[in-house]
């Protein structure tokens, strides 16, 4: 009997094999993705020059390199507090900062997107909220990044000669980050005729289900409230125009690290081909992706591919790996496991 009912179609043991059979597939693409990019990265570089440029780098400009990275993270947090509003989470901002670094590292190690569903349950437990307006808070977060890298794509396309290649998967992020304000725009106005559409079609369920779907689409429509709000929404923005300038002065810092052409424009035009780029699910790690997409960002601006790969091994050995470490500390100190992350990602962070 226990045999049949492992075997039903939908039951547990059917939907955890093919979650694991999806993750195994997006495990070997992401690996085959960064043998490809490593090797594209690695077929024009001279390895002794690149050792060079390594050796050669300033080690104080790596270090305010660092420091600023840490300090993109602090703002994050208070970004992230300003959008729970007006329900506030009884965490301090160290512990919203902890919780943001474990999903970002989740994002770079495992295939899929999972950080962003790690960090609303761990939020939902930890300061026991609401799951489900975590994630509408995190959802408003990125649709705001999305809004900015739109902004930042329109307005350095008329300063720089692109090759044609690069613009023409600029200006799709351009027009969807675009389309992403629209729809913010309405769901700001329109929770109420949402809500009653919501309701028509929960209708068609039994009254228990519909009445607990309600309850979670209404707390993650909550989760934008932040938005919607004229102070809390100064504070939103205000945070977010700070991250991204100092996100800029992250990549200013370690151009002047290895005597590159430092200037805001470089600086900027690399934090958007990087967060365009490694938004995406990839390589575990980001491993090989982000070193190319420093590489070509650079080669815009006739940084040789030698001196790019080092710029890019270095600014990944402190982004990501800041990261890693940072995680892994905020982990140790709550004591806990993979284990842990890997029931998070599984959990319904609609639940209340």
């Amino acid at each position: 009997m226990s045999e049949l009912t492992e075997s039903r179609p939908g039951s547990p043991a059917n939907r955890t094999g093919s979650r694991w059979f999806g993750t195994r597939v997006q495990i070997w693409l992401g690996l085959i993705l960064a043998l490809v990019t490593v090797y594209l990265a690695a077929r024009t570089v001279d390895f002794r020059q690149l050792l060079v440029a390594l050796q050669e780098a300033h080690l104080p400009f790596i270090v305010l390199t660092l420091i600023a990275s840490v300090v993109v993270t602090f703002l994050k947090g208070l970004r992230w507090r300003a959008l729970f509003y007006p329900q506030r989470p009884s965490l301090s901002l160290l512990r919203l900062c902890d919780l943001i670094v474990i999903g970002q590292a989740v994002n770079y190690y495992v295939p899929a997107r999972l950080g962003e569903v790690v960090r609303a349950y761990l939020t939902g437990e930890e300061a026991a909220i609401s799951k489900a307006y975590a994630l509408g808070t995190i959802a408003a977060e990125k649709l705001i990044d999305i809004i900015m890298l739109a902004i930042l794509v329109a307005a350095m396309l008329p300063f720089l000669a692109l090759p044609d290649w690069l613009a023409t998967r600029l200006w799709p992020v351009f027009f969807a980050a675009l389309a992403v304000g629209i729809l913010v725009a309405i769901l700001l106005g329109s929770r109420g005729a949402i809500l009653r559409v919501v309701d028509w079609v929960l209708h068609w369920l039994p009254a228990s289900l519909a009445e607990r779907w309600h309850a979670r689409i209404s707390a993650g429509l909550d989760g934008l409230n932040g938005l919607g709000n004229r102070r809390a929404a100064v504070a939103v923005w205000g945070w977010t125009v700070a991250f991204w300038l100092v996100a800029g002065l992250t990549n200013y810092l370690l151009l002047l690290a290895f005597d590159l052409p430092a200037t805001p424009l470089i600086a900027l035009f690399l934090l958007v081909v990087l967060q365009a780029g490694v938004a995406v699910p990839s390589t575990p790690g980001k491993i090989g992706v982000f070193h190319y997409l420093c590489m070509i960002a650079l080669a815009v601006f006739g940084v040789p591919a030698t001196v790019g790969l080092a710029y890019g091994l270095t600014l990944h050995a402190l982004v990501v790996g800041g990261v890693s470490v940072w995680a892994a500390i905020a982990m140790w100190r709550r004591s806990w496991g993979l284990r842990r992350l890997a029931q998070a990602s599984q959990g319904n962070p609609a639940v209340s």
